[in-house]
């Protein structure tokens, strides 16, 4: 970034009233190279990230604060071992603010807890994690001793002589398998095409069918499955008679009473029209007048029967 905000960001920008007898920018501005870092650098405290080296449980509210999670933590020197510094680091814990104080400890290379949290504790067995187990302390020091160096020596080479030729086995399949890299490279290369092109087929064959979802290939397991799915016979039957009773249905709300019966009636009635006379009114031939009502005797139902007129 070439501007002037950057440049003061960065601590590159030199304003005009300042010249080299007056010392660097910090001393110029009054201020220290860390900044807010060294605020209390006059107690002997600095603001570093630290890290959290294992999981801990919080001494205020119980919860577990993981490995690797990092604090602004207060960085002071609380004494000596030897010649090296034992630093302390004060933070403040990310569940309930609660205070936690770590200490160096330069003789077991370790940090220690000294207050507001507690170390979580995790065993396991060096089989099952496939590990070495280090000899302990006591171990250590009896292996200065000459004669019992002696002893376990004939004991390490015993053991050494039985596992050899599982360990030269073992090399000379590694070898074997990584002996050439261009063929392992190429095949795992003709893998990973042929999956991407499997995947993009079963893709496009799902977008055929309308899904969107990608279809699995089809196994043993799941046509077994669908083969033992048993349909009605009139199932096909029932969805064709649905359909046309939707299509046939009116898209307008039927009304009730005797209304909807009328009105049945007069469509009823107005389909009985004569074709001839409905053919020559569609072809232009007559055209209708009013509406006539003729009587068919005392009591009986009124019809209403059109009169055609010739175009003059």
């Amino acid at each position: 970034m070439s501007t002037l905000a950057a440049a003061r960001a960065d601590n590159f920008y030199y304003p005009p009233e300042w010249s080299p007898k007056k010392g660097g920018l910090n001393k110029f501005h009054g201020q220290h190279a860390l900044r807010e870092r060294a605020r209390k650098l006059d107690q002997g405290i600095l603001i570093i990230r630290f890290e959290m080296p294992f999981n801990v449980w919080c001494g205020g509210c119980s919860s577990m604060i993981g490995k690797g999670v990092r604090f602004n933590a207060e960085k002071k020197q609380v004494g000596n071992y030897y010649s090296t510094k034992i630093w302390s680091f004060s933070m403040k814990s990310p569940c309930c603010q609660h205070e936690i104080v770590i200490h160096t400890d330069p003789k077991n290379t370790e940090y220690v807890i000294i207050s507001g949290a507690q170390r979580k504790t995790e065993d396991f067995d060096v089989e099952d994690a496939e590990t070495l187990l280090l000899p302990a302390d006591e171990e250590r020091d009896k292996l200065a001793d000459p004669m019992y160096k002696l002893e376990h020596q004939g004991e390490d080479i015993r053991k050494k002589k039985e596992e050899e030729p599982v360990l030269v086995r073992l090399q000379r399949l590694s070898d074997s398998r990584h002996s050439d890299d261009y063929s392992l490279n190429r095949t795992l290369r003709y893998r990973l095409r042929s999956q991407k092109k499997r995947v993009a087929e079963e893709k496009k064959s799902a977008r055929r069918m309308g899904l969107g979802v990608r279809l699995l290939p089809p196994s043993a397991e799941d046509a077994a499955a669908a083969a033992r799915v048993r349909f009605a016979s009139n199932f096909e039957k029932n969805r064709k008679d649905k359909r046309a009773a939707i299509k046939a249905a009116s898209i307008f709300p039927e009304p009730s009473g005797s209304a909807s019966k009328d009105k049945l009636d007069l469509a009823l009635k107005r389909r009985n029209i004569k074709a001839s006379a409905a053919s020559a009114l569609m072809a232009g031939r007559a055209k209708p007048s009013s509406w006539s009502r003729q009587s068919t005797g005392s009591g009986s139902a009124r019809t209403a029967v059109p009169i055609l007129a010739r175009r003059k």
